[in-house]
C-alpha cells in the first residue's frame, strides 16, 4: 500500500496504523458517518497548589478521591503530581474535575467562544475563559458546592472547559488500515479509562499479528471484532454513567459499578 503524507513525502507498508487521535482524519477519511456526539455537558477543570489551600481543607481532600453530587452535575477533587512531579502531600496540585449541563446551540457556542469570541469545538484553553463564565460558575460553586470543594474551585488561577463527546465508529479496519485509541472510540471521562484503551488496542493488535504468522487480513479481522466488542462495551457504560449523573440524578459515587476501569469496574 502506497501512503501520501502531508508534506507530500510517500512511502509503501503493508499495515497502516492510525493513532491520530479525538479528531481523527483517518477516521472522517474512512468512516464519515462517525461523528463526534456531544453529551450536553462539558468538564470545567482547574488546579490549585495544595500549599495554597486552607489547612482544614488541605486535610480534608489529601488522601481521596472526594465527591460532591448536585443536581444535574457532579464534581470531583483529588491529588496529581506538582511541579516536578512531585507527588509528597503539600507539594502536590489540587485537580477538580466538575460537570455541568450546557445546552447544544447558542449557550454551548458562547461559552466555548471564550475571551476572543473564536469558535471552538471540543476545549476553552487556561486563560481563555471569558469574564462572564468564571463569575458564573465561581458564583454557583461558592452557593452549591461543599466549603472544601468550592475553594479548590474558585482557587484555580486559569480554569479551562473541555466539552465532552462520544464517538462510536462501525469498524476499526477498512483494507490494510487499523484505527486505534481515540481514533476509533471517544469515549467520556468517567471510567478513567482512555489511555488504557489506546494500550490495549495496540498490545492486542501486536499480539493478534504474531498469533496469525504474517496473515495482516487475518490479524485485523481477530483483532477488529475483539477491539470493537470492548469499544463497545466501555463507550455504554461511560454514557451510563453520564445518564446517571447529568440527567437522571440517580448517581451514587459509592456504587461499585462506578469503579474506574477498562474491561469492567475495578479491571
Amino acid at each position: 500500500m502506497e501512503i501520501t503524507f502531508a508534506d507530500g513525502a510517500r512511502d509503501e507498508c503493508d499495515l497502516l496504523v492510525a493513532a491520530d487521535g479525538i479528531n481523527s482524519l483517518t477516521r472522517e477519511t474512512l468512516f464519515p458517518s462517525a461523528r463526534s456526539r456531544y453529551s450536553g455537558y462539558v468538564a470545567y477543570r482547574g488546579t490549585v497548589p495544595e500549599e495554597d489551600l486552607r489547612p482544614e481543607t488541605f486535610a480534608e481532600l489529601r488522601d481521596a478521591i472526594t465527591y460532591q453530587v448536585i443536581r444535574d452535575s457532579h464534581v470531583l477533587v483529588y491529588p496529581i503530581p506538582g511541579p516536578g512531579g512531585a507527588v509528597q502531600p503539600g507539594e502536590r496540585l489540587s485537580n477538580y474535575v466538575w460537570y455541568r449541563n450546557v445546552a447544544p446551540g447558542a449557550p454551548f457556542d458562547r461559552l466555548l467562544a471564550g475571551r476572543d469570541g473564536q469558535p471552538r469545538k471540543v476545549s476553552v484553553p487556561p486563560g481563555m475563559l471569558s469574564d462572564e463564565a468564571i463569575e458564573e460558575f465561581r458564583a454557583t460553586a461558592t452557593r452549591e458546592l461543599a466549603p472544601p470543594i468550592a475553594e479548590v474551585v474558585n482557587g484555580a488561577r486559569e480554569p479551562f472547559v473541555q466539552a465532552v463527546y462520544d464517538i462510536d465508529v462501525p469498524a476499526m479496519t477498512a483494507g490494510q488500515v487499523a484505527i486505534l485509541g481515540d481514533a476509533a472510540f471517544a469515549v467520556r471521562p468517567h471510567a478513567a479509562a482512555g489511555t488504557a484503551k489506546a494500550a490495549a488496542d495496540a498490545w492486542a493488535l501486536a499480539d493478534a499479528l504474531e498469533g496469525a504468522g504474517g496473515d495482516i487480513p487475518a490479524a485485523l479481522k481477530t483483532w477488529e471484532e475483539a477491539q470493537l466488542d470492548l469499544g463497545r462495551r466501555l463507550l455504554e457504560r461511560c454514557r451510563e454513567i453520564g445518564r446517571r449523573s447529568q440527567v437522571d440524578n440517580s448517581w451514587d459515587p459509592s456504587d461499585p459499578y462506578l469503579i474506574f476501569g477498562l474491561h469492567e469496574p475495578g479491571r
